[in-house]
């Protein structure tokens, strides 16, 4: 297929460093991100995906806890939330049971239709 996707980014914070964020169709891609200031980012509203950084309960120096990554979603409002690179204390069927149909815990191999 000839179809091309548009990229867009910008940097974050990640601790004491920086991440990319990655913009494409409609989704957003956040790993390694604690930057509680991409809230206010006009080109993270109206998506259809966000896939975010929830690394563990805690908060870490470097990484969006669960309380952290829930707060974005509520910011942002995209239509679906996907919590990745998810520590052993994230639990993937208590997070499938507890959190509100629109925030989904990922899992090695998901495939989103874009």
């Amino acid at each position: 297929s000839n179809e091309k996707i548009n990229f867009n980014s910008f940097l974050a914070k990640h601790g004491e460093v920086k991440t990319t964020v990655y913009i494409f169709n409609k989704t957003a891609y956040l790993s390694d991100c604690n930057d509680m200031n991409i809230v206010k980012r006009k080109e993270l509203k109206n998506l259809n995906y966000l896939i975010i950084d929830c690394l563990k309960i805690d908060k870490t120096n470097a990484h969006f806890n669960l309380d952290q990554s829930l707060s974005v979603h509520g910011s942002l409002k995209p239509k679906k939330t996907f919590l990745t690179n998810l520590h052993c204390d994230l639990d993937y069927d208590f997070l499938l049971r507890r959190l509100p149909k629109d925030i989904l815990p990922a899992y090695d191999g998901l495939k989103l239709n874009l």
